[in-house]
């Protein structure tokens, strides 16, 4: 029988996997933001050829940036996303996971504290250690 604080753990979860996954669809309109912005301070009439070339390197750099992130972002969302099954399926390895994703959760002040702080109080329940346990 599933404890009754488990929804405190497997809520948030779903949660900040929603939040990873809408923060992986609005990365590449941060790109092309970015893009247009440097597009047109390299389009200005002020802009040297020297600042012009930097603003090349910054705009080839911000590109693998985000793509880095992507990638990052996309691990962590799939690690968030097998913690949650984990945790239902009553895996020991989940709820730990689940505690090291509320404390990085806890530095995304607002959102991420509360659910952080809730996911916290359901992972250290004694019914919910028990049923991680066996």
């Amino acid at each position: 029988m599933k404890p009754e604080r488990l929804s405190w753990v497997t809520v948030p979860l779903r949660l900040f996997t929603l939040l990873s996954v809408l923060g992986l669809l609005l990365l590449p309109f941060l790109g092309a933001l970015l893009n247009l912005i440097l597009g047109a301070v390299l389009g200005d009439a002020s802009t040297t050829a020297e600042d012009a070339q930097i603003i090349s390197w910054v705009r080839l750099f911000t590109g693998s940036t985000l793509w880095v992130l992507f990638f990052i972002g996309l691990a962590w969302t799939v690690f968030e996303y097998l913690t949650y099954r984990a945790v239902v399926a009553g895996l020991a390895w989940g709820r730990v996971a689940a505690i090291v994703i509320a404390v990085v959760g806890l530095l995304n002040f607002p959102f991420g504290t509360l659910l952080g702080v809730f996911l916290l109080i359901g992972a250290f329940d004694p019914a919910v250690q028990r049923y991680a346990a066996g």
